[in-house]
């Protein structure tokens, strides 16, 4: 009995009275899912050619399966070429679909009675497990229940849920301690809203999941890039144009109140840390250390040259050195793996990478929520332009010290509450607020009713607690 004999007389179809192969139960593993190494190594024994092997949507198994097809279709071209093996693999091979399906319920069959088949089967998919599995099917209510569904994913369904992911971390710097702020004391001066995205820092990435990064990535923050650097004289970091626009709204601060300024740390979106050099470091170790194709890679690389020309390719020494000075390049590198086809043929998972790079605090924190870090600002202060640590992802630097953080994040509308009112009072809409804070940086003065109103919710949050 040959090999696919052995294969096709696992289980035989199932058919109806019309003579259709009947759709398998929920109940029935799914080769590709369970087994995507074998089922390309199945695909390659039945003839398919590892770039023929289709991923479907959203299916991260798709490396694997192709190159599970790499082991098979040399030895399916093998037994192609034997009297005896030739019309069975041509009559496996017409089964077409159908033949995939049955190989789903066989594959698994032959793989817990064992033998010689199930060993070869398992020699052609050793090693051909992807990072990340593909999620299993179930209902909406039960993926959020079960936590497939985070803002992390900006949209779209993880592959696990938030609580199995995993990076390993190194500590690179022992950072200042923390200082816990009292609103009491910033009470009579102004803050003023420093949005920035959720990186943690002082640590270095040393990899995601199962994958261990040829060079680490060095986390810089973040709101605790405050705490970091405050030693140094700086306080934030961010493009020339945009901390010249900070600056001058800690300048126009100064005028309110006492003259204390505050530069309160504001959370941004998941997707903010596309831009930084962080993500696209830890996407770029994930690609050289992971089973790409070199075919997917080369596609890829196209992609990114059709934006930016300049680019030099994934694999090219230079190209950690390209993304980290080039954001316009950092962001159609990210923009380009984040498609479909990519995160199909195996590319890093951007959100498995941004859970890897958010700092805990903030996982699951809306948006312009702030406080975890305030720096005090210097009023009248020039721009750090030559920054004694350099933040690899922004040019320029605000001169400032580590004033401490709350306890823990605090709504927008608590921290700056005197803006919120003024939206309803006009009846702007409700959704527009996010991005009008964003634009408008409103001064918030640090009175007693600012005051009042904070430490009343800080109260009531604590009570919740007991």
């Amino acid at each position: 009995m040959g090999l696919l004999d052995e294969l096709l007389k696992a289980q035989k179809p199932k058919r109806n009275l019309m003579g259709t192969q009947m759709v398998k139960g929920p109940d029935q593993p799914y080769l590709r899912q369970d087994y995507p190494g074998l089922y390309g190594a199945l695909g390659g024994l039945l003839g398919t050619a590892p770039d023929e092997m289709a991923g479907s949507v959203m299916d991260p198994n798709t490396a694997a399966v192709r190159q599970g097809a790499e082991y098979g279709f040399p030895v399916g071209t093998a037994l192609a070429m034997l009297p005896a093996a030739a019309p069975a693999q041509r009559g496996a091979m017409a089964l077409g679909r159908a033949g995939e399906r049955l190989a789903e319920r066989a594959v698994p069959q032959v793989m817990n009675r064992g033998g010689l088949l199930a060993e070869m089967l398992g020699a052609m998919g050793e090693g051909t497990t992807s990072n990340i599995a593909k999620a299993p099917r179930m209902s909406a209510a039960e993926a959020e229940t079960l936590g497939y569904w985070h803002d992390i994913g900006a949209g779209k369904k993880l592959p696990i849920p938030v609580s199995q992911m995993k990076m390993e971390l190194q500590p690179i710097a022992n950072l200042p301690p923390k200082i816990i702020a009292s609103p009491e004391k910033m009470q009579g001066g102004a803050i003023v809203p420093f949005v920035g995205d959720r990186s943690a820092a002082g640590q270095n990435l040393l990899g995601i999941g199962d994958i261990k990064f040829q060079t680490p990535v060095p986390l810089e923050g973040g709101y605790d890039f405050m705490r970091m650097q405050s030693p140094t004289g700086s306080i934030w970091a961010s493009e020339k144009g945009a901390a010249q626009g900070l600056q001058n709204a800690v300048d126009r601060a100064a005028k309110v109140g006492s003259g204390d300024v505050y530069g309160m740390y504001s959370a941004m979106g998941p997707e903010s840390m596309n831009f930084n050099t962080m993500m696209s470091d830890a996407l770029l170790e994930q690609m050289k250390a992971g089973k790409i194709f070199k075919k997917d890679i080369a596609s890829f690389d196209k992609e990114v040259k059709a934006l930016r020309p300049e680019w030099k390719g994934v694999m090219h020494p230079e190209s950690r050195s390209q993304l980290e000075s080039n954001g316009a390049l950092r962001h159609a590198f990210v923009d380009r793996m984040q498609l479909d086809k990519f995160q199909n043929a195996g590319f890093p998972n951007i959100a498995y990478t941004r859970y890897a790079i958010t700092d805990p605090l903030l996982l699951n924190e809306p948006m312009y929520s702030g406080g975890l870090a305030i720096g005090k600002m210097k009023p009248g202060a020039e721009l750090i332009t030559n920054p004694v640590s350099p933040h690899k992802t922004y040019d320029t630097q605000l001169a400032g010290q580590y004033f401490g953080g709350f306890e823990q994040s605090l709504p927008k509308e608590i921290l700056f509450p005197d803006w919120y009112k003024m939206r309803r009072n006009i009846n702007a809409p409700v959704s527009g607020d996010v991005r009008s804070f964003q634009l408008s940086k409103p001064i918030q003065p640090t009175n007693q009713e600012w005051l009042d109103n904070l430490m009343n919710y800080l109260a009531s949050q604590k009570s919740l607690l007991d």
